[in-house]
C-alpha cells in the first residue's frame, strides 16, 4: 500500500506540474518533476503527454525510478476544470476532479522492512474501550472524502523476490462514495478483494480472501511485518486453506457484519503446541453485531442459504491430533493424572467443536455471555459428547486480558473407559451427566442434575487374593448397576471439596456362587462432607426386602465403615434365594447384624480387618429335617482376609446358643452353651463350652468339645438324674420295665473314624423298680439253666436301691455295660444281688444326643464351597 500510495502522490505532482509548464518541452517537464522527485529518493526516466480537447492531460507513458520500486503509469488521464483562476499552484489541486489510469505496472526493487519503532509501540485501546474506537473510526471513514476520483484498471505487481515468475494483477477505484480493490495471482485468480460504498454517514463493506494465497502473498512480504509473524508465516510446518467473506454495514451507529468460511483447512504437521500434528476442517458462519456497548455473535444458520447438509454440517470445527503428544503436553503442564488417565483410556484423537446459539460481550459491565458450545470426541471406542450451556464469564483488561467463568450448565453422554472401575469390569462405562458449574466468591460448585446416570455391565467384586481356583472362581458377579446421581460437590479456594449428593443405585441380577441370588438390588445413599470428613449413609434393599444400612465415616481414603440391620425378618432373607450349607424351612425369627471397621486396603477390601456381630432371635423352624424352636443365638467375629473368627472379649456372662426345644428321636428341652467360631483356610472349627440341656428327664452337661473332634481332646458328658424309664421307652422291648433315675459321667473319645467310650460310669439316685416279665426272649432263657431262671425271677419285680455301671463302648458302637445291681425282691421276700454285662446298640441314642455324622458333612462342604 505504501507503494501504491507513493505512485498516486507521484502522478498527482507531475499532473501539476504538467499543467504548469503546459506549453513547455518534454525535458523541461522532466527536469522540474525530477527536483520534486528528488525528495523522495526517485527520479522520472520517461514522460509523454498532451491535451486532449476538453484540455485534460493524456499522459501515454510515465516512468519513475525510486529505491523502492521501478513504476511504469500507461495510458493516463486526468480530468480537471482548466481556468485561469485554476493555474495556480494553490488551485491545481482543487480544479482535479478525476484520474483515470488504464495500466500500472510496479516492480519492486527491495524488501518493504517493519519500522523498529513499531515494535516497542503498545496499544492503547482496552478491550473495555473497543466499542468507542470501532464507532470513531467508521465515523472518521464516513467522513472521509478523497479529493479526487481515482480509478486504475488494472495493474500488475511484481514483489521483490528471487522468483521472477512470482506477479500479481489487480485494479483499484475510488470516489467519494465508493471504493474497489481487487488482487489476484499471476494465474488470475482471486487473492483479495474490497469493495465499499458510502451513503451519507452509512457504510457498507464486502471483503473476501483466499487464505492459501494470502498467505502466499503475505510470505512474500514477510519482512514488512513484526518478526513474530513473520516467523509464523514463514513456517512450514503448518498451513490453512479455505475462503473468508464478510460484509460490514455501518448504520445508525451499529455496526453488523455476516462472516463465512467455507472449505476451511488447517493442518499444523510437526511441533504446532508440541501436539506434532493437528487438522481442522470446517464450514463457519455467522454474524455480528455492535450495538451501542454490546458485542453480539449469532451462530446459528438461520441466514445460511446452503443446502440442508450445508447447514447440518456448518460450524463444525474439527481437530484431528496425536492423541500421545497431547498426554505429554498435560503432563508437562501439570494437569491432574486422574485426568491424564482417562484421556489415555480413551485414546481421544479427533474433537469436533460447535458453538450454540449466540455469544455476547458486556462491554459496560465487563461480561460475557454464550449459549453454548458442543463438542464431540471420536476415538477407538464409542464417541462421547460434552455440551456446555449459558456459561457467563466476567474478563479484565487493567494489565492484561484475563477471563473467568462465572457458571454454566453441562451435559456429558456417552461410552467411556474409567480405569479405576477396571478391577470391577471389563466394559465401558455409560456416562450422562448434566448439571452446572458457578462460581461463588471464592469456591466453585458443581450441581448434578437429576438426569445424571453411570451404567455399568458386567460387573464383579474383587474377592481376597488366593491360589486357591475354587475361591477365585466365587466372586460376586453383578449383570448391571445404574446409578443415579444429584446434589452438589464444593470446591473452595484451599482445594478442599465437599459433597452434598443423593445417590440411588440399582443392581441387577446379582449373583454370588452358592451364597446368595438377587434379582434387583437398591443401595440408596447420601453423601456429606469433604475428603477428609466424609459422612454417607446408605440403605440395601434386596428384591424389595430392607437389608441393612450402611454408613461411613472419616477420611473417604481410609473411612470407617459400619454395616448393620435390626429386625430383618429370616423368612424374608431365605426368600432371596440365599444357598446355605444346610437347608432351613422357618417359620419364625430376626437376625440383628453389624459389620464394622476401618477401610486401609482399597485394592484387596477383604484384607481389611473387620468387626461382625450376629445376634439370632426366637428362630422357629426346621434345620435339616430337625425342628428347631425358639433358638437365640449371638456372636461377635473378626473378619480379615477371608477368615472369620470368633472374637474373645470377655464381655459375655452367660451362654450365647440356646434353644427351647431340638425335636429328636430323643428331645432335647433348653440347651444352652457358649459357642465359639473359626473359618479360616477354608476349614470350619467349632468349640462349645459350658453345654447343658435336659434330655430324658434330667440333664446333660458338656464342659467342653470341638469340632472337628480332637483326639486328645474327650468329651467328657455329665449326666444327672436320667430317667431310666425315658431311656428304655428309645428302644422298648416286651415285658421289660425300669423305673429311677441315674448319673454320672460318659468319657467319648474320637480315634478319626469311631466313637469310643472309656471308662464311664452310671449310678443310680434314689431307688427304683426293675420288672422283666413275659418276654419270650427271657422265658426260653429260664430254660436253658438254673441260674439263669433264679437271676430272671429276682429281676420279675427288682426294687433296687443300688445301681452301678462301668460304661465303655467300642469302634463297632455297642455300648458295654459293666452293672452292679442290689436290692430286693419283695414277691420272693430275698435280698438280690446281682452283676449284668450288658451290651447295647448306642448309635441311636447318639444321634440323639448329637449333631449326626451326615449333618457335619454338610456344614463342612457347604461351607467350602
Amino acid at each position: 500500500m505504501r507503494l501504491f500510495k507513493f505512485t498516486l502522490a507521484i502522478c498527482l505532482v507531475i499532473a501539476i506540474t504538467l499543467s504548469s509548464v503546459f506549453y513547455a518541452r518534454n525535458s523541461v517537464v522532466t527536469s522540474l518533476v525530477n527536483n520534486y522527485l528528488t525528495q523522495h529518493n526517485a527520479v522520472l526516466t520517461c514522460i509523454d503527454f498532451t491535451l486532449n480537447s476538453d484540455l485534460d492531460l493524456v499522459i501515454s507513458h510515465l516512468c519513475i525510478d525510486s529505491p523502492y520500486a521501478d513504476i511504469e503509469l500507461i495510458d493516463s488521464l486526468i480530468v480537471w476544470r482548466f481556468e485561469a483562476n485554476n493555474i495556480a499552484v494553490n488551485k491545481l489541486s482543487e480544479a482535479i476532479s478525476a484520474i483515470s489510469i488504464a495500466a500500472v505496472n510496479v516492480r519492486a526493487k527491495a524488501d518493504l522492512s517493519f519500522p523498529e519503532s513499531a515494535i516497542s509501540a503498545k496499544s492503547t485501546v482496552k478491550l473495555s474501550e473497543l466499542p468507542v474506537f470501532i464507532r470513531k473510526q467508521f465515523d472518521d471513514l464516513a467522513l472521509l472524502s478523497p479529493p479526487v476520483d481515482i480509478d486504475i484498471k488494472t495493474f500488475n505487481y511484481q514483489p521483490f523476490s528471487e522468483s521472477q515468475n512470482q506477479s500479481y494483477q489487480g485494479r483499484f477505484s475510488m470516489n467519494a462514495q465508493q471504493l474497489n480493490f481487487f488482487l489476484a495471482n499471476q494465474k488470475q485468480e482471486p487473492i483479495f478483494s474490497f469493495e465499499l460504498v458510502k451513503k451519507g454517514q452509512n457504510i457498507s463493506a464486502n471483503v473476501e480472501t483466499d487464505l492459501t494465497r494470502l498467505r502466499s502473498l503475505l510470505i512474500n512480504h514477510k519482512t514488512a511485518f513484526p518478526p513474530s509473524l513473520s516467523s509464523l508465516l514463514i513456517d512450514e510446518t503448518w498451513f490453512a486453506t479455505g475462503n473468508v467473506t464478510s460484509q460490514f454495514n455501518w448504520q445508525n451507529k451499529i455496526l453488523s457484519m455476516k462472516n463465512q468460511v467455507t472449505g476451511f483447512s488447517f493442518d499444523a504437521s510437526k511441533n504446532f503446541a508440541s501436539l506434532e500434528s493437528v487438522k481442522s476442517d470446517t464450514i463457519f458462519t455467522w454474524q455480528t453485531n455492535l450495538t451501542a456497548e454490546h458485542l453480539h455473535f449469532d451462530f446459528t444458520n438461520e441466514h445460511h442459504q446452503g443446502s440442508n447438509q450445508e447447514n447440518n454440517q456448518s460450524n463444525n470445527i474439527e481437530l484431528a491430533f496425536n492423541s500421545v503428544k497431547l498426554i505429554e503436553l498435560l503432563t508437562a503442564q501439570g494437569i491432574d493424572q486422574q485426568l491424564i488417565n482417562l484421556i489415555v483410556d480413551n485414546a481421544i484423537d479427533t474433537l469436533t467443536i460447535k458453538p450454540i446459539g449466540s455469544l455476547n460481550v458486556d462491554f459496560s459491565n465487563e461480561t460475557i455471555t454464550s449459549d453454548g458450545i458442543d463438542i464431540f470426541g471420536s476415538n477407538l471406542n464409542e464417541p462421547i459428547q460434552l455440551s456446555f450451556n449459558d456459561l457467563a464469564f466476567n474478563y479484565s483488561d487493567d494489565v492484561a486480558i484475563t477471563v473467568n467463568m462465572q457458571k454454566a450448565k453441562f451435559s456429558l453422554a456417552g461410552y467411556a473407559n474409567i480405569s479405576q472401575l477396571k478391577p470391577y469390569s471389563s466394559q465401558q462405562v455409560k456416562l450422562n451427566v448434566v448439571g452446572e458449574i458457578e462460581q461463588q466468591s471464592e469456591i466453585w460448585q458443581l450441581t448434578l442434575g437429576q438426569g445424571t446416570v453411570i451404567e455399568l455391565a458386567q460387573l464383579s467384586l474383587p474377592s481376597a487374593k488366593s491360589t486357591d481356583i475354587t475361591i477365585s472362581k466365587a466372586r460376586p458377579r453383578i449383570k448391571s448397576l445404574i446409578s443415579h446421581w444429584q446434589g452438589n460437590v464444593v470446591l473452595n479456594k484451599n482445594d478442599d471439596v465437599t459433597f452434598e449428593l443423593e445417590i440411588s443405585n440399582q443392581l441387577s441380577k446379582l449373583s454370588y456362587p452358592n451364597i446368595i441370588q438377587v434379582n434387583d438390588l437398591e443401595l440408596t445413599a447420601e453423601v456429606s462432607g469433604g475428603i477428609n470428613d466424609i459422612t454417607i449413609a446408605a440403605k440395601v434393599v434386596a428384591d424389595n426386602v430392607p437389608i441393612g444400612i450402611a454408613q461411613i465415616t472419616g477420611e473417604l481414603r481410609n473411612p470407617s465403615v459400619v454395616i448393620s440391620a435390626q429386625d430383618v425378618l429370616l423368612t424374608d432373607l431365605l426368600a432371596l434365594q440365599v444357598k446355605l450349607p444346610v437347608e432351613l424351612k422357618l417359620i419364625d425369627g430376626t437376625i440383628d447384624y453389624r459389620l464394622s471397621g476401618q477401610v486401609n486396603n482399597r485394592e484387596d477390601l477383604m484384607a481389611n480387618s473387620m468387626s461382625l456381630a450376629i445376634k439370632v432371635q426366637d428362630l422357629t423352624g426346621e434345620v435339616d429335617g430337625t425342628w428347631l424352636q425358639e433358638l437365640n443365638w449371638q456372636q461377635n467375629f473378626t473378619v480379615k482376609g477371608g477368615q472369620i473368627k470368633t472374637l474373645r472379649d470377655g464381655t459375655l456372662t452367660s451362654n450365647n446358643l440356646t434353644i427351647a426345644k431340638i425335636e429328636t428321636a430323643t428331645p432335647i428341652h433348653n440347651l444352652s452353651t457358649t459357642t465359639a467360631i473359626d473359618f479360616s483356610q477354608n476349614t470350619l472349627k467349632l468349640l462349645v463350652h459350658n453345654t447343658w440341656g435336659n434330655l430324658l428327664g434330667g440333664r446333660f452337661d458338656i464342659v467342653k468339645a470341638q469340632w472337628p473332634f480332637n483326639k486328645a481332646l474327650p468329651i467328657n458328658v455329665k449326666l444327672t438324674k436320667i430317667d431310666l424309664e425315658k431311656l428304655l421307652e428309645l428302644d422298648k422291648k416286651q415285658g421289660i420295665v425300669v423305673t429311677g433315675k441315674v448319673s454320672g459321667e460318659l468319657p467319648i473319645f474320637y480315634d478319626g473314624e469311631h466313637f469310643l467310650i472309656k471308662e464311664g460310669g452310671l449310678k443310680n439316685v434314689g431307688d427304683g423298680i426293675i420288672q422283666v416279665y413275659n418276654n419270650p426272649a427271657v422265658e426260653e432263657l429260664k430254660g436253658t439253666s438254673t441260674e439263669l431262671k433264679l437271676a430272671f425271677d429276682a429281676l420279675e419285680n427288682l426294687h433296687y436301691h443300688h445301681l452301678s455301671s462301668k460304661v465303655s463302648m467300642g469302634d463297632d458302637g455297642y455300648m458295654l455295660l459293666v452293672t452292679a445291681i442290689k436290692g430286693r425282691n419283695p414277691d420272693l421276700d430275698n435280698e438280690v444281688n446281682l452283676n449284668l454285662n450288658l451290651s447295647y446298640d448306642l448309635l441311636g441314642l447318639l444321634e440323639s444326643l448329637n449333631i449326626t455324622e451326615h449333618f457335619e458333612s454338610k456344614v463342612l462342604k457347604g461351607l467350602q464351597h
